[in-house]
């Protein structure tokens, strides 16, 4: 009778990893699928709850009309704390906050966030969610002359989001915060700043030009003035955040590229290229 109850014992124990197997949709890659969840099984078991923070950034990241926290990022990455067995908190905040909380604070993530070498030290990170060319723009019409490195910051107004990375990107061309630099908190209200002609030009990337793009009057065009990099977005984990931790959701983040759960998420809203740089990442490996 005790080894029956033995063998019991053993089934019930075995039961809650193989069940949770069937978070993921794919048989492929089966091992690594096992190995993320049965080590979350017991480190979840020592590890503290986390706190994710993003700002206003539609698609991505935003507050729908009830109130919550959504979009494709959102989502991306609350499916990713699932198929873990992670708790999560998700919070909006104006980008300045949010990353000081990340720098100072225990147990965060930070998303969006654009990985830099400035930057680099500060966090652990997972990604990249997102690969974007970037890029000044300024309304069409109001550029008389062509912009180089040697003009660009001549008599005119840059804008860009407080406490972003596009900030550093304007102060290397020769802006400056309070003469010819404005910081506002969020990108949406460069654009408001440029359309009543108070600054001349704000960096964007690609897919959030074409998001903006269709909230303005039809008559208004804003039009790529200046090439400035590509940018790679990245989930950060404060330092804290054990690193065997990290490994798991870049991970978890990267079967995600590889069994369509991103693409289907994406599919609609990012075109194909942007969808494509993704999964490519993911094939090199």
């Amino acid at each position: 009778m005790k080894y029956i109850w033995a063998i019991v014992f053993l089934i019930c124990s075995t039961l809650p990893a193989y069940l949770s197997l069937d978070l993921f949709n794919s048989n492929e890659h089966t091992q690594t699928k096992q190995t993320l969840v049965v080590e979350n099984l017991v480190n979840q078991q020592i590890w503290p709850s986390l706190t994710l923070l993003t700002e206003h950034s539609p698609p991505g990241g935003y507050l729908d009309d009830s109130g919550k926290v959504a979009g494709n990022t959102v989502e991306l990455l609350r499916i990713l704390s699932e198929r873990l067995g992670e708790k999560t908190n998700i919070e909006l905040l104006p980008w300045a906050r949010a990353l000081e909380l990340a720098k100072t604070q225990t147990n965060i993530g930070l998303f969006e966030t654009i990985r830099s070498a400035e930057r680099e030290d500060w966090f652990h990170w997972v990604g990249p969610l997102k690969i974007y060319d970037i890029a000044l723009y300024a309304r069409q019409g109001k550029m008389s002359a062509p912009l180089t490195k040697q003009n660009i910051n001549n008599k005119l107004i840059a804008c860009a989001n407080r406490g972003s990375s596009y900030v550093k990107y304007l102060e290397d061309l020769g802006f400056r915060i309070g003469i010819n630099l404005v910081q506002t908190v969020n990108e949406d209200n460069c654009a408001k700043l440029m359309i009543q002609g108070k600054v001349d030009v704000a960096p964007y990337n690609e897919r959030s030009i074409e998001d903006l793009a269709s909230q303005l009057d039809p008559q208004i065009k804003l039009m790529p003035v200046f090439p400035l990099s590509q940018i790679s977005l990245y989930l950060a984990f404060s330092k804290d955040v054990d690193t065997k931790r990290v490994q798991q959701w870049q991970q978890a983040l990267e079967q995600s590229y590889r069994d369509g759960t991103m693409r289907r998420l994406y599919t609609g809203t990012y075109n194909e290229k942007q969808i494509k740089r993704l999964e490519d990442i993911v094939k090199k490996h």
